[in-house]
């Protein structure tokens, strides 16, 4: 039972990552290919999005025992590259298409590296999931 319960918070802390960094992504695309074209957008939605994005890879980052630091420190690499990538001035969006393009690759590399899941360290068989 111990096992499953590491392995389903474990997957909590995933799915928090995951979320976190989708959400930051979409509110720097949203911000600069919605609201800096349009003179009537609103800011609100982007902010709100950025802030659960921030929450929720702070949470993931408070409940880290390993690499917590060096996770810290990409996480805030990564909410600062995107904007920087997004406000290159090419025509027709494709600098925020770039952008995502990078997150996209950024997050399972930034997930590898906070959780490790493809180290040998960590394989757990199904088998071991429906054992007491």
């Amino acid at each position: 039972m111990g096992k499953y319960v590491l392995i389903k918070n474990k997957k909590s802390l995933h799915l928090n990552s995951w979320f976190g960094y989708v959400l930051i992504a979409a509110s720097i695309a949203g911000y600069f290919g919605y609201y800096l074209p349009n003179d009537d957008a609103f800011i609100w939605q982007w902010i709100i999005l950025a802030l659960a994005g921030i929450l929720f890879l702070s949470y993931k980052n408070t409940k880290l025992e390993k690499n917590k630091l060096r996770t810290v420190v990409l996480d805030v690499l990564y909410m600062t590259v995107l904007p920087f990538i997004a406000s290159i001035p090419w025509p027709r969006g494709l600098s925020i298409l770039l952008m995502i393009f990078v997150a996209g690759l950024l997050v399972p590399v930034l997930m590898h590296l906070a959780f490790q899941p493809w180290s040998k360290n960590e394989v757990v068989l199904i088998s071991d999931l429906f054992r007491d």
